[in-house]
């Protein structure tokens, strides 16, 4: 079963930031195999969405 989708209706909010995920892991001290990973599920690209959720937390550095 189809229906009709008139293009008026639909609302698309702005664009999305997207990010290189290589310079995302340096810039937040996510280690290598860490993003490896990442480039694998994600590819080179991604939201900060994307990135936030499937990025494994690293612990806290205390002093």
């Amino acid at each position: 079963m189809t229906h009709h989708v008139d293009n008026r209706q639909v609302h698309v909010p702005g664009k999305k930031p997207v990010y290189d995920v290589s310079e995302y892991c340096r810039r937040n001290g996510i280690d290598k195999s860490e993003a490896r990973k990442l480039m694998k599920a994600l590819g080179q690209f991604a939201t900060h969405h994307e990135l936030t959720m499937n990025a494994v937390a690293r612990p806290p550095k205390y002093r």
